[in-house]
Formats: structure tokens, sequence, C-alpha cells
């Protein structure tokens, strides 16, 4: 199990840092566009395609995984001082049961809509140039399958009765 934990964590971890690649290349090529906009009034062909097709999908999900393995998803903890330790344990299965749920339905169905854009060659026009965008459609499924694969592996030792730390808890 140990073994599986290493692998969803790497996994995860490697889209969060393809994530802030994204972002990176989305500062660089955005303030490019806008410098060489007012030096040269010339414009960095398909900007707003690649931002909103490529940059923020990869910005937004791909660190799904990893934000779920932290724990870093929106909590309620409104009544879990009221709670004892089995109905706190019950309510976290629950949780992360509902959550691989949740995640699992949005893979399949992203899953379909990816392969549709696929086999019809999904592209945007910019400039008489087509771009394809039907890769992009394929991070939806990536990011939503390695999410229910975090609560896949959590659930186990939550049944346990134990509650494994969250990866890298120790350098915020």
């Amino acid at each position: 199990m140990a073994a599986l934990y290493r692998l969803t964590d790497r996994i995860a971890v490697g889209l969060a840092l393809l994530g802030t690649l994204g972002m990176l290349l989305m500062v660089v090529h955005i303030t490019l566009d806008v410098v060489l906009r007012w030096t040269l009034s010339v414009s960095v062909p398909a900007t707003v395609e690649l931002v909103t097709r490529y940059y923020l999908i990869a910005m937004a999900l791909l660190p799904l995984g990893w934000v779920e393995r932290r724990r870093g998803m929106i909590a309620v903890e409104a009544l879990e001082g009221l709670m004892s330790p089995w109905l706190l344990r019950l309510s976290d299965v629950l949780v992360v049961v509902l959550s691989m749920a949740v995640y699992i339905v949005l893979a399949v169905a992203t899953w379909g809509k990816a392969m549709e854009q696929y086999d019809i060659g999904a592209y945007v026009m910019s400039l008489n140039v087509a771009i394809p965008v039907w890769p992009t459609y394929f991070v939806l499924p990536v990011a939503f399958g390695l999410a229910a694969l975090v609560c896949a592996v959590r659930l186990p030792a939550l049944l346990g009765g134990e509650a494994p730390e969250p990866a890298g808890q120790g350098e915020r």
C-alpha cells in the first residue's frame, strides 16, 4: 500500500508541476504579447485561444489530484468538535466515498467528450491557422481520474482506523 501512496503522490505532484508550468508559460506568453503590442504594434498569434484552451485548463485541473491528496479541498468543520472519533471517521469515509464517486462520474463523462473531440479533430481557427484543441479535452478525465485514485488510496487507511498524513504536510 505504501508503494501505491508513493506512486499517486508522484503522479499528483507531476501533474501539479505541469499545471505550474502552464501558468508560467501563460505569464510569459501574455507578457510578450503586451510588450510586442506596445512597442511594435504586433500581436502574438493565437494568444486568446492558447490561454483559454490550453494554459487555463492545465492550470486549473492538472493540480486537482495534488490538492485532493493534501486535503486542500473546501471543508466544513462546524460540527467536527462535537463528533466522537468514530463519527468523525465515518464522516471522513463518507466524504471520501462521495468524492470518489463524483470524480469517477466526471472522469467517465469527460472521457466520452474527449473521444468525440479527438474523433472529429477539434480545432479553432486563429489568423487562418488551425489550432488543434482536442488534446485539452483529455486533461479533464485524467485530472478527475487521478483525484478518484487519490480518494481510493486514502479509503483503506480511513476504514482501518488510521488517518494517513497528507503528502508534504510538514512542508508548510
